[in-house]
C-alpha cells in the first residue's frame, strides 16, 4: 500500500511540464485568438472580439497564398526526403566495408543546427560567389549564374534543397530500423524462385517497410511545417512572398506585427490543419499495419 501513490509521484513532474510547456500556452493562444490583442494599440488589448479574427484570416489573401506556398513546400520536400531517405537507407543497410562510418555520416545533417545549416546553404546559393553555380557553370551545366536566392523561380526550390538535405537523415534512420526487421529467409526463397533484384525490392522489401516510411514521413513532415529557420535565415519568406511559409507568416504577425489576436486566430487553424494531416497519415499507416 505504501507504494501505490509512487508511480503517480514519479510521472507527476512529466504531467508538470507538459501542462506548462503545451497546454498553457495553447489554451492562452485559443484565448488570445477570439480576443483583439494588438500591443502597438493600446485600444485594443484584451478586448473580446468573438470569431472577428477568424473571418479576417480566411478573408487575407496573404494567408490564403501562405497555405498554398506551405503545401508546394511540404510535397517538395517531402518527394525528396523520401527518394534520397529510400536510397541512403538501401546503401546503409548493405554489409560492406566502412558501413558504420557512412551510417554515421548520413546522419551529420540532422545534428547540425537548423540556423547553421540555412546559413551554409546560403552562402552555397549566393549568385556570384557560390559554390553551387562555380561547379554548375564548370561542368557546362549553365551559361551565367543562377540567382537562386533573388528569384522568384528558384528561391523555392533552393529552400527545398536544404530542407530535404538536412531532414532526411531521420526518415532514413526509421526506415534502416525497419529493413533490419525483415527477415532474410524471405529473400533467400525469392532467389530461389527466381526473382530479380528489383521484383525482391518491389514485392518483399517494400511493402513491409511502408509503415516505417508512414511513420518517418509524420516525423519529418512536422518538422518541415514547424521549423522554419530554413527560409527565415535564407531567404525571410522573400523574393515577394514567394517561400513565405504559413508558419513564418504566423511567426512575423505574433512577433513582428505584435498582433496577437490574428495571431493567435493562425495558430489554432493551423493546429486544427495539422491535425487533419497527421489524422490521415495515422489512418494510412493502420490500413499498412493492417
Amino acid at each position: 500500500m505504501r507504494y501505490r501513490f509512487l508511480p503517480y509521484m514519479l510521472l507527476l513532474p512529466v504531467f508538470t511540464m507538459i501542462i506548462i510547456i503545451v497546454f498553457i500556452p495553447l489554451i492562452t493562444t485559443i484565448i488570445y485568438s477570439f480576443q483583439s490583442y494588438r500591443l502597438t494599440d493600446p485600444d485594443a488589448q484584451a478586448t473580446f472580439v468573438g470569431l472577428s479574427n477568424y473571418f479576417e484570416i480566411l478573408q487575407d489573401d496573404r494567408f490564403v497564398s501562405s497555405l498554398l506556398t506551405s503545401l508546394i513546400y511540404i510535397i517538395g520536400s517531402v518527394i525528396g526526403m523520401l527518394i534520397l531517405g529510400l536510397i541512403t537507407a538501401q546503401i546503409a543497410n548493405q554489409a560492406f566495408k566502412g558501413r558504420s562510418l557512412f551510417r554515421a555520416s548520413i546522419l551529420l545533417p540532422w545534428a547540425v543546427a537548423p540556423v547553421v545549416a540555412a546559413q551554409s546553404w546560403k552562402f552555397m546559393f549566393e549568385t556570384d560567389f557560390g559554390i553551387i553555380n562555380y561547379v554548375l557553370e564548370g561542368i557546362g551545366i549553365i551559361e551565367r549564374n543562377i540567382p537562386w536566392l533573388v528569384s522568384s523561380d528558384h528561391a523555392m526550390i533552393s529552400v527545398v534543397i536544404t530542407n530535404v538535405w538536412k531532414t532526411t537523415p531521420l526518415l532514413t534512420l526509421i526506415i534502416v530500423s525497419g529493413l533490419q526487421t525483415i527477415s532474410r529467409e524471405l529473400y533467400e526463397s525469392a532467389d530461389i524462385d527466381g526473382a530479380g533484384a528489383w521484383k525482391k525490392y518491389y514485392h518483399i522489401t517494400l511493402p513491409l517497410i511502408r509503415p516505417f516510411i508512414a511513420m518517418g514521413l509524420i516525423f519529418t513532415t512536422l518538422q518541415t511545417i514547424n521549423v522554419i529557420d530554413i527560409i527565415y535565415v535564407m531567404t525571410g519568406g522573400g523574393p515577394g512572398e514567394s517561400t513565405e511559409i504559413f508558419t513564418l507568416y504566423n511567426y512575423k504577425v505574433f512577433f513582428q506585427y505584435l498582433d496577437f489576436g490574428l495571431g493567435g486566430a493562425m495558430a489554432v487553424i493551423g493546429v486544427i490543419l495539422v491535425g487533419i494531416l497527421i489524422y490521415f497519415y495515422t489512418r494510412s499507416m493502420n490500413k499498412q499495419y493492417n
